[in-house]
């Protein structure tokens, strides 16, 4: 990067996005840990990946995918799915057309707490700090947010969504 200033801003920015990510990946956590069973952080990351696979249309994963997706050993994500099924977290189905393939996937109570009680504890930081703005200086950071994920995106190869 041959712009000084540019450089400067790029650390500033990213150094912002982390302390924002952070900040609500706390109140995430509070409200995991609120569950009636705490939940490591592995068992919150194979959460999360099955989450995600949820949003992107999927239903649920192989634990080799599983396994894949979270970076970790077959056997040590094979435990934490035994876990996690056993507090009725999890379950693990068959597919109909092929008996020999696991789906591992989420119960319908962790649906409907990622559904109505995620989205609130998600919210929750930001609903705090924006009341604390002003109208313009709200208008001001929802404009710049805007223009920050239109170039991410333009610049994105393939296009995010």
């Amino acid at each position: 990067m041959s712009d000084p200033a540019l450089a400067d801003d790029v650390v500033e920015v990213a150094a912002h996005l982390d302390a924002i990510r952070r900040v609500l990946r706390t109140s995430i956590w509070a409200a995991a840990r609120a569950l009636p069973v705490p939940l490591t952080a592995p068992q919150l990351l194979a959460l999360q990946v099955l989450v995600d696979e949820l949003r992107a249309g999927g239903g649920g994963l192989s634990l080799s995918s599983l396994s894949e997706r979270m970076g970790l050993a077959h056997s040590t994500v094979s435990g934490i799915v035994d876990r996690l099924e056993r507090q009725g977290l999890l379950e693990r189905r068959r597919r109909a057309e092929d008996r020999r393939f696991v789906s591992i996937e989420l119960t319908a109570p962790v649906r409907a707490w990622l559904e109505h009680e995620l989205p609130a504890a998600r919210r929750g930081p930001l609903e705090l700090a924006l009341e604390r703005a002003g109208s313009t200086e709200r208008a001001r950071i929802v404009e710049a947010l805007a223009a920050l994920r239109r170039l991410l995106e333009a610049s994105a190869d393939p296009p995010m969504r």
